[in-house]
C-alpha cells in the first residue's frame, strides 16, 4: 500500500511538522509564523586522489575542480525543509537515510531532500561495479564516506543557523545542453543522440532574497547526464553543473549560493559525450546564463506557507531468468575473461562477478522490489518542488509539469537514492542500455538488483504523483 503523509498531521520520518528546532546557534528556539526564512551553506566534499570515477570503473589521478555539498534550508516559521545538492554520481538509500536521520537528530528538520548531480567524474556511493566499490570498504574510502555524511549534516546545521527573513521568487528559461540518448535502429535501441526523443528544454529556478533584496541563494534544475567530461579524463570534476554554478555567480554576484539539482535525465546525455572540459564549460555557461536570466525575470511567491508531503510506493522488478540461462551467460563471461587473461579490464572481471550474483539470486528465486519515495515541497498553488529517486526518464518530468495544478513545478530525480533506471512502459519492449532485462549486459545487470523493473510501473508512479499534486 502506498503511504501518504502530510506535514500538518504528525512528526514522522521523512515528513514532519517542525514546531521547535535545535539550531546550531541557540538550541531549542521555538519557531513562529513570521513569513519565509531561509539560510544557505556550502562545503567542499572532494574525495582524495585515487577515489573511484565513471561508475566506479576508474580511479582518479587528480582534481580538476572541487566537488561541493550545497544546502538551502527553507522555513515558514512553522515547517522546515532542507534541500541538499551534491556533486556526486549517486548514492544508495541506506546512505541517504542515515544522513536524513542525523540531520533530524541535530536540527529537528525531518524533511530533507538529498539530490545528486550525477556527475560521472565523481564517486558513486552505491554498489555499482563490484570491484570498484571495494574502495569504500578500505580505510581511505570509509573515512571519506563517513566524513561526507558528517559534512552534509554540518552544512544543514550551518544553513539552519543562518536562517533569516527571506522572499521567494520562481522562474523558468529555455535552454538545452543535452540530447535524448535512445536512438531506435534496425538492431534495437543504441546509445546515440536521438533528435526525435524526449528532452526537457528548460531550466527551473527558485530565487531566494533576504529582507533587503540581496540574493541569498539560487536553486536551479535541468535534466541532462553530466557526461561531457566522463571518460575523457581521470580528473575529479563536477562536469557542466560546476561551470553552470560559476556562471550563475559571475552574473548574479559571487556571494550567492548557487545550487544545481538534477532533473529526470535517465535517457538524456549532456552533449557532446566525452567532449572534455572545454565542451563542459561551454554547456555549463549556457545553462548558467539561462538560470541567471530566469532568476532576474522571476516572479514573487505571494503565499508564505510551506507545505511538505511524501509518498512511498513499491515497484516490482521483473522475474529473474531461469538458473540455466544465468549459468550459460556466466560460462560465456568466464570464457571471455580466460581468453583475455592478465590483460582483462576491471569491467570484464566485474561482469563475471555480476553474473555469479545473478545466478545466486535466480537459484534462490529471489523476489525483489524497489522503493520509490516521492517528496514534495509546495508554496500555495504557485510553486511546487517534486523530487523522485533513481534514474527517471524525461517523460515523467514532462508529464508531471503538464499535469501539475501548480503554476510552476520543478521536478527532480536522483533524490533520496539512486538504485535503478525507471523507464516508461513503452521503453521496456524496445530494450537498450537503460531498459533491457537480464541477463543482457546492461544497466539492469550492473545495479545490485540485477533486474529491470516490471512494465506497468508507469501508471503506479503517476497515480502517486497525482495524489501528491492534488
Amino acid at each position: 500500500m502506498p503511504m501518504l503523509r502530510w506535514s500538518q498531521k504528525a512528526a514522522v520520518w521523512g515528513l514532519a511538522v517542525v514546531v521547535a528546532c535545535a539550531c546550531a546557534a541557540g538550541e531549542g528556539k521555538p519557531l513562529r509564523k513570521t513569513g519565509f526564512l531561509a539560510g544557505a551553506c556550502e562545503v567542499t566534499i572532494t574525495p582524495p586522489v585515487g577515489a573511484p570515477l565513471v561508475d566506479n570503473r576508474q580511479r582518479s589521478t587528480g582534481v580538476h575542480d572541487d566537488l561541493f555539498a550545497r544546502v538551502l534550508v527553507l522555513s515558514d516559521g512553522e515547517h522546515q525543509s532542507a534541500i541538499v545538492c551534491l556533486d556526486l554520481e549517486g548514492f544508495d538509500f541506506s546512505w541517504a537515510d542515515e544522513v536524513r536521520k542525523r540531520v533530524q537528530a541535530r536540527t529537528g528538520i525531518a524533511a530533507t531532500l538529498v539530490n545528486c548531480s550525477h556527475t560521472h567524474s565523481a564517486p558513486f556511493v552505491v554498489p555499482w561495479e563490484t570491484l570498484g566499490a571495494e574502495w569504500f570498504h578500505q580505510a581511505e574510502g570509509q573515512e571519506w564516506r563517513n566524513g561526507l555524511g558528517a559534512k552534509v549534516v554540518d552544512a544543514v546545521a550551518r544553513a539552519q543557523a543562518n536562517l533569516a527573513a527571506a522572499s521567494l521568487r520562481v522562474g523558468r528559461a529555455p535552454v538545452q545542453v543535452g540530447a535524448n540518448r535512445r536512438l531506435p535502429t534496425e538492431k534495437g535501441v543504441v546509445m546515440k543522440p536521438n533528435p526525435a526523443g524526449a528532452v526537457v528544454p528548460w531550466v527551473d529556478v527558485l530565487r531566494v532574497d533576504d529582507a533587503s533584496g540581496n540574493l541569498i541563494a539560487v536553486l536551479f534544475s535541468h535534466a541532462a547526464h553530466p557526461v561531457i567530461v566522463h571518460a575523457s579524463s581521470t580528473l575529479t570534476s563536477a562536469d557542466y553543473p560546476g561551470y553552470a554554478v560559476k556562471e550563475v555567480r559571475r552574473r548574479l554576484g559571487g556571494r550567492v549560493t548557487a545550487l544545481f539539482a538534477q532533473g529526470c535525465c535517465g535517457n538524456i546525455n549532456g552533449e557532446p559525450l566525452r567532449g572534455g572540459f572545454d565542451a563542459a564549460q561551454r554547456a555549463g555557461e549556457s545553462l548558467g546564463g539561462a538560470a541567471a536570466q530566469a532568476a532576474v525575470q522571476s516572479k514573487p511567491l505571494e503565499s508564505a506557507e510551506l507545505r511538505i508531503a511524501s509518498a512511498t510506493v513499491v515497484l516490482p522488478f521483473q522475474e529473474l531468468p531461469e538458473p540455466d540461462e544465468c549459468r550459460q551467460a556466466l560460462v560465456k563471461a568466464e570464457e571471455r575473461l580466460a581468453q583475455v587473461g592478465k590483460n582483462a579490464s576491471q569491467s570484464q572481471r566485474d561482469l563475471v562477478l555480476r553474473f555469479r550474483d545473478l545466478l545466486a539470486k535466480s537459484e534462490r528465486r529471489q523476489r525483489q522490489t524497489l522503493r520509490f519515495e516521492i517528496q514534495m515541497l509546495a508554496v500555495g498553488r504557485a510553486w511546487c518542488l517534486l523530487a523522485m529517486p533513481h534514474e527517471v526518464f524525461a517523460e515523467y518530468q514532462l508529464w508531471a509539469d503538464k499535469n501539475s495544478p501548480f503554476a510552476q513545478t520543478m521536478v527532480l530525480a536522483y533524490t533520496g537514492g539512486c538504485e535503478s533506471y525507471v523507464p516508461t512502459d513503452k521503453d521496456f519492449p524496445l530494450g537498450g542500455y537503460e531498459a533491457a532485462h537480464t541477463p543482457t549486459p546492461a544497466a539492469a545487470l550492473v545495479y545490485p538488483y540485477r533486474a529491470a523493473l516490471r512494465p506497468a510501473i508507469e501508471e503506479q508512479i503517476k497515480a502517486e504523483i497525482r495524489r501528491l499534486l492534488n
